[in-house]
């Protein structure tokens, strides 16, 4: 049943994220060895099951009194100003997914048609060349092309950096959906491909349906379940994509503060222990294991409607 898989992810997501406060809630005391005029010489660290397990329940109670995280931060609290930049992120990352989805199933199918003919090196030639090269290099690769076009004069002045600027939101949309939309595109096409020679193709196709409808109407149908299941996938790789997109274009988003919570800071005194913000880094992972905990769910839902078998089962 749909019901019963969305239950079970429901509890992935929340084992997933008792796993990821742990790990956040690790004791970060060190015990430091100094030597003259307090010269580092080493440091020894000792973990505390005592500590860590305080740790938590400080959180909890923290939370509970407070009714939320508390502190004031810019003029807001830290579940405003949480919610405020984590909104922010997701105005960029939820229409990438949903461009990287869709118009993947449209060019792996492009890649599909045209396998055969002249202009295949449009096809599955430059999907796996797109997947080959790092994001990072093409994010700046473009941002440079920007520039020079600018300069060149061939290109309206367009703004590459920024918080509030609307060209650099709609950047980071172009950015995120790259990789989401060539992974998606390299599935169906080889989803495509492991239809092909099936009895009901040959039997469409010898009652004189064309292949295009056949693709369309039969073929794809009975592709969307694979799709489907790598939904998760391109999901975690936007949001592990996220913070790269947000620093080279300086916009301020949930990935961004996130990294500046838990950032260590660039140098130290001898017996200085290491503190990060934990609870805003703890609003954070929650709001975020809950975006994969969603994508996850609708991929469920979307496949038991598209597939009887799925429903059933």
């Amino acid at each position: 049943m749909i019901l019963r898989s969305v239950l079970y992810q429901m509890l992935l997501w929340c084992i997933a994220t008792t796993i990821f406060l742990a790990l956040l809630f690790l004791p970060r005391t060190a015990d430091y060895t100094a030597g003259p005029g307090g010269m580092f010489i080493s440091a020894k660290y000792d973990y505390s099951a005592k500590v860590h397990i305080q740790q938590f329940k400080d959180f909890f109670v923290y939370v509970k009194e407070n009714k939320g995280l508390g502190t004031v931060y810019n003029g807001h609290s830290l579940n405003e100003n949480i919610l405020r930049t984590f909104k922010k992120s997701m105005l960029i990352t939820i229409p990438a997914l949903m461009l990287g989805f869709f118009l993947g199933i449209a060019k792996g199918v492009f890649d599909f048609r045209i396998r055969s003919r002249r202009g295949k090196l449009f096809g599955i030639s430059s999907t796996r060349f797109f997947l080959s090269i790092p994001d990072l290099f093409l994010i700046i690769s473009l941002q440079l092309l920007i520039m020079e076009g600018y300069e060149a004069g061939i290109l309206p002045h367009i703004k590459v950096y920024g918080s509030e600027e609307s060209s650099v939101i709609l950047l980071d949309i172009i950015f995120l959906t790259i990789y989401p939309l060539f992974y998606i595109a390299n599935i169906t096409y080889f989803s495509i491909r492991d239809e092909q020679g099936m009895d009901y193709i040959r039997t469409a196709l010898s009652k004189g349906t064309s292949s295009f409808k056949v693709l369309y109407r039969h073929v794809l149908k009975n592709c969307y379940v694979k799709i489907l299941s790598h939904t998760n996938t391109i999901t975690l790789y936007t949001l592990s994509n996220l913070f790269i997109v947000e620093y080279l274009t300086n916009y301020r988003g949930a990935a961004y503060f996130f990294y500046e919570t838990l950032a260590s800071p660039a140098m130290f005194l001898t017996g200085q222990q290491f503190e990060i913000s934990l609870y805003p880094a703890a609003g954070y992972i929650i709001l975020f294991t809950a975006v994969i905990f969603i994508s996850k769910a609708l991929s469920q839902i979307a496949k038991g409607l598209v597939s009887p078998i799925e429903r059933r089962e």
